[in-house]
């Protein structure tokens, strides 16, 4: 069977990462498609002829998908959505289904709100089928089915259209284990030349030690789900295979939690280190669960830049988040990543339930003392399967239902608290970037007397974040 998976092109100039632990618009970054590289890759060992076009990553219109499946005639199609994207994604299995494809989607932040995914499907009749979880570990039996022309009602995991109405099928109990899924298929795209961060040049890609974050976190859409671990070996071997293969220069660590097994992150860096990858990386973790040493570790395994969750400086707001990271524990976490060389990239939010102005005020303050080398302050937005969602919609602090304004970057707020306005947290998010971006000490602190190329490539980066708040645009 021939089956073609689509990473839809970019909405409104921005590049969307549409993966199960971020769902939505960016800027700045572009990421490969790891979960439809995974699906590719599970579809090519059970035998079927798959193809993969990333429109996104490679900035592609609509028009070059749609050329592909008048070429590559497949029986089926799979897309993932950016929550804030959807039906601007969905363009591509209107097309395909125009075309007689299976068309078959995923989308995690729906998928885990029970109500709100029945309204999709029902808004949306060309879709044939919803993923209710990981794709890459659902979509092989499906595939299976469809081939052999059998019923896909006794399969896991699966919303799928009868007619007029919607099956549920049973909930996927046990997930097939990270290890047991083949390497993504990365040999379906043209180069890995297009992937890039803010810090990390191409040939860049996202590589996965393990999948799923046990936290509460009362703000976040990816968070409440059972760890997974991959064999370090198996990591590193992939690392190496990048390398060789694709000419891999530097990657991010695509886990919600890098470093939740010290010991085993140890272990990984000690094994990268040893097999003198010469690759540089970036990660995101919790500052709860580093240390000293591990950092230094980290480091010599060629990390470059790690992200903190701050949330916010001001003790309250941030206890009420549930997180359960004090600011002593980021205290220590920044001065220890200040020590070992790390890049210390600080991850705030504005509008959070309880946020008022005295409470901005702590949260610069405490970026100022800890002194990240920059501070993204996106705007608190309660996805429908979050615990904020019910806080700000039972008080009528959510000003819209349109997913397509949920995007945390975006220059405006869709939710206000007690004390503030949405107009008070756009002047008070300007201020907080100003506040900590235009302090001229950590301005020639962050000068590398012997690497102007890379304080040309900063200020740049700078300059430009700057003139995006001084214009009030969407900024990261």
């Amino acid at each position: 069977m021939r089956v073609l998976f689509v990473n839809p092109p970019r909405v409104a100039g921005y590049p969307v990462v549409r993966e199960e632990r971020f769902e939505h618009k960016d800027i700045g970054s572009v990421y490969p498609p790891l979960s439809l590289l995974y699906c590719a890759a599970v579809a090519e060992r059970a035998g079927h002829e798959a193809k993969l076009l990333d429109c996104n990553g490679f900035d592609l219109p609509l028009a070059d998908a749609t050329a592909l499946m008048d070429a590559f005639r497949p029986g089926a199609c799979l897309i993932r959505l950016g929550f804030d994207t959807q039906e601007a994604d969905l363009a591509v299995l209107k097309a395909a289904k125009e075309r007689g494809l299976f068309t078959m989607v995923r989308l995690k932040i729906t998928g885990d709100t029970p109500w709100l995914r029945d309204e999709f499907m029902r808004a949306h009749p060309e879709v044939d089928l919803f993923f209710l979880d990981e794709p890459e570990c659902l979509i092989e039996p499906v595939l299976k089915a469809l081939q052999e022309g059998a019923s896909l009602d006794g399969l896991p995991g699966l919303l799928i259209r009868r007619g007029s109405g919607l099956l549920t099928t049973p909930e996927a109990a046990n997930l097939m284990a990270p290890d047991e899924l083949p390497r993504p298929a990365y040999h379906l795209l043209p180069s890995l030349n297009v992937y890039h961060t803010g810090v990390m040049q191409a040939p860049f890609t996202v590589v996965q030690t393990s999948r799923g974050c046990p936290y509460t976190c009362s703000f976040c859409s990816f968070g409440k789900l059972p760890y997974r671990r991959r064999d370090i070996a198996l990591v590193v071997e992939e690392l190496e295979w990048l390398k060789k293969d694709f000419g891999l220069k530097s990657f991010l660590f695509f886990d919600d939690v890098l470093t939740l097994d010290k010991v085993r992150t140890e272990k990984l860096m000690r094994l990268m280190i040893e097999k003198k990858l010469g690759l540089e990386w970036v990660a995101c973790t919790r500052a709860d669960t580093v240390s000293k040493e591990l950092l230094k570790l980290m480091h010599e395994a060629g990390c470059r830049e790690i992200a903190f969750g701050i949330e916010s400086g001001s003790d309250t707001v941030l206890a009420d988040t549930t997180k359960g990271v004090t600011k002593d524990e980021i205290r220590q976490a920044a001065k220890w990543c200040h020590e070992a060389g790390i890049l210390f990239y600080g991850l705030a939010i504005i509008g959070l339930p309880g946020e008022n102005e005295q409470s901005v005020e702590d949260t610069i303050r405490f970026i100022n003392e800890i002194e990240p080398f920059y501070t993204q302050f996106g705007f608190c937005t309660p996805f429908p399967n979050t615990d904020t969602w019910d806080w700000y919609t039972e008080r009528g602090y959510l000003s819209t239902k349109d997913w397509g304004q949920f995007f945390p970057l975006s220059e405006r707020p869709i939710v206000r608290t007690e004390a503030l306005s949405q107009d008070d947290l756009v002047r008070l998010r300007r201020r907080m970037y100003l506040k900590t971006m235009l302090r001229p000490a950590k301005l020639l602190r962050a000068i590398r007397l012997n690497d102007w190329a890379w304080n040309f490539s900063r200020a740049a980066k700078f300059l430009g974040r700057l003139g995006m708040v001084a214009r009030g645009t969407a900024v990261r």
